[in-house]
């Protein structure tokens, strides 16, 4: 059976997406123990990215695993971009479809499960939302995604519905005055010579 959880691993989950990556693209390196000193991969250059992305929904904050920063880091460091998704209502709200013994698993409230019934934590299978907006924003600015925030099912369809599905692999500043000047020089000459064909030297 499926049971909601009482932890949250942010930065282990963004770890093993980019693992996930590397297994089938073999420009991005894998990702590192952030507890051991192995010899590093240079960063990509800045404005290049993979073209696989991670989608990272969460209805909590962080409270187990490596930081969330220092994983996104890496993610940073192989050009792989995190699109952070928090999920929830910020004064709970009522599960829609879900099984009561799934909504008693559920720690900021419900049932008779934890932090549910008389004296806990909203009762009746209500959910808050308990996210770290911050570190999320902040995620995905790093990693060249985009935070978004959802508090309903339809509100969540809209954001998967935003999701980037043409990905740009590089952003490059190309110099085009030269093609101008080059492009008015042309014209220059070609004025010159049509002023030679209608008005010829004496």
């Amino acid at each position: 059976s499926l049971l909601t959880g009482r932890w949250t691993a942010i930065g282990s989950a963004i770890l093993k997406s980019v693992d996930a990556i590397a297994e089938v693209d073999e420009n991005v390196w894998p990702s590192v123990g952030l507890d051991s000193s192995p010899v590093q991969p240079d960063p990509v250059p800045a404005g290049a990215y993979a073209p696989s992305i991670v989608v990272l929904l969460t209805d909590g904050a962080s409270n187990a695993g490596p930081e969330p920063l220092e994983a996104a880091q890496q993610a940073v460091d192989r050009g792989v971009r995190v699109y952070t998704i928090g999920f929830g209502t910020a004064f709970g709200a009522e599960f829609v479809g879900c099984s009561p013994r799934f909504q008693g698993n559920e720690p900021f409230g419900g049932g008779s499960g934890f932090g549910g019934g008389p004296g806990g934590g909203g009762g009746g299978g209500r959910f808050r939302r308990g996210i770290d907006e911050v570190t999320l924003q902040r995620i995905a600015d790093m990693t060249g995604g985009t935070y978004y925030s959802a508090e309903s099912g339809s509100e969540l369809q809209s954001v998967f519905a935003s999701l980037p599905t043409n990905i740009i692999l590089k952003h490059e500043v190309t110099e085009i005055s030269v093609v101008f000047t080059a492009v008015g020089a042309l014209l220059a000459v070609f004025g010159i010579a049509l002023s030679l064909i209608w008005h010829p030297l004496p």
